[in-house]
C-alpha cells in the first residue's frame, strides 16, 4: 500500500516525486521512461549548432536525482485507475494492481501528427509540434505554422515577435475570426494562407521548404522551421471514466491540482491548465504533490482518532485487499 503513486515520467512527474520523497512518503513512479520529452532537441548537421530546449537545465538535475532512486521507479504502462474500498487501484500491464491512498496523473499529451512525405524524417530537424517550446529558435528566420487552433494562433503571435517571415497555413478560416486571428492578418510579415493543405516537407538534413496546395495549385514556401499544430490528445484515457475532463479529454483541475475525485491529482500537459513549458510543469507537479500530501496527512489524522468517513469524502489508509 503506497501513500502516493505518480503516473508519468516527465518534468511534472519528476517534480512530484521529488516533493513526495522529501516528505518521506511511500511513493512510486509508474512510467515507460524517465525524463519525458526533455531530451527532444533540434539535431542540426553541425553539432555546435545544437541548442537545448529552455528548461532542460532545470529538469536535468531531477533526472540525475531520479537515476539514483530507481528503486522508486516501476517501468510499466498503466491501463486503468479505479476506486477500491478504501484506496485507489492502479492496474498495470506487467506488475498487476498497485494500491495507493493518492494518485498523481502526469502523463502529458501527444500531438496529432502530420502525415506527409518528409514530416517524419525531419522531426526535430526543423519540424516541431510545440511552438511554445521551440519558438526561441526562430529569430531572423522564415517559419510556417500548420493548423489553426487556439494554441497555434497564440504560438503564431509569439513567432511574429522574432521571425522575419511567418506563414500560417489554414485549411479553414473559422478560427481566424477571433482577436488574435484578426491581429495576425494586419502584420506585414505574417501571411495567412487560407484553404491550403500541406503536400510535403522538403529538406536533406534540415527543413528547407514546405509544399502546400489550394484548388490544385501548388506553392513552395522557403522556410527553415515548420511548426505543426493539428491538435493535442491528452494521455488520460485510463482515467476517463473516473475523473472529470473537458471535451478534449484534458483533466479538469482546481488551483491545488485536485481533480473531481478526492485523492486524485493531475499535473502538466494532461490537464486543463497545461502550459507546455518545463518550468510550468515543474511547478504543477510540486503543487499536485503538495495537495496529495495534505490529503495523506488528513488520512493519518483520521486514522489516529478512529474516524470513519463516507466514501467519496476522505478515505482511511487501510489495505485494499
Amino acid at each position: 500500500m503506497y501513500d502516493m503513486i505518480v503516473i508519468g515520467g516527465g518534468p511534472a512527474a519528476l517534480s512530484a516525486m521529488y516533493y513526495a520523497h522529501s516528505k518521506r512518503l511511500k511513493v512510486v513512479m509508474l512510467c515507460e521512461s524517465v525524463g519525458g520529452k526533455v531530451d527532444w532537441v533540434q539535431r542540426h548537421a553541425a553539432v555546435d549548432d545544437q541548442l537545448p530546449v529552455p528548461g532542460t537545465e532545470l529538469v536535468r538535475p531531477l533526472i540525475n536525482w531520479m537515476s539514483r532512486q530507481m528503486n522508486y521507479v516501476i517501468k510499466d504502462r498503466v491501463h486503468s485507475v479505479t476506486e477500491g474500498p478504501n484506496c485507489f487501484e492502479v492496474a498495470t500491464d506487467d506488475h498487476g494492481i498497485l494500491n495507493s491512498a493518492t494518485v498523481i496523473v502526469a502523463t502529458g499529451a501527444s500531438p496529432q501528427y502530420l502525415h506527409v512525405p518528409g514530416a517524419a524524417s525531419l522531426l526535430d530537424h526543423g519540424l516541431h509540434y510545440s511552438i511554445a517550446t521551440h519558438a526561441f529558435r526562430t529569430s531572423g528566420k522564415s517559419v510556417a505554422v500548420v493548423g489553426v487552433t487556439p494554441r497555434s494562433l497564440r504560438g503564431t503571435a509569439e513567432l511574429a515577435r522574432t521571425a522575419d517571415q511567418v506563414y500560417l497555413i489554414a485549411e479553414s478560416a473559422t478560427m481566424l475570426a477571433n482577436p488574435i486571428g484578426r491581429g495576425l492578418r494586419q502584420q506585414p510579415h505574417v501571411e495567412v494562407l487560407e484553404n491550403y493543405t500541406v503536400n510535403e516537407v522538403i529538406g536533406l538534413h534540415n527543413v528547407e521548404a514546405l509544399i502546400i496546395e489550394s484548388l490544385g495549385q501548388a506553392r513552395s514556401l522557403n522556410v527553415q522551421q515548420v511548426f505543426v499544430d493539428l491538435g493535442l490528445v491528452p494521455n488520460s484515457a485510463f482515467v476517463h471514466s473516473l475523473v472529470a475532463t473537458d471535451a478534449g479529454g484534458f483533466i479538469r483541475v482546481d488551483q491545488h491540482n485536485a481533480t473531481s475525485i478526492p485523492g486524485i491529482y493531475a499535473a502538466g500537459d494532461v490537464t486543463t491548465s497545461m502550459g507546455e513549458q518545463m518550468a510550468i510543469a515543474l511547478g504543477d507537479g510540486a503543487r499536485a504533490a503538495q495537495g496529495a500530501y495534505d490529503y495523506v496527512l488528513a488520512l493519518d489524522l483520521a486514522t489516529r482518532v478512529g474516524h470513519s468517513y463516507a466514501k467519496g469524502e476522505t478515505r482511511r489508509r487501510v489495505n485494499c485487499d
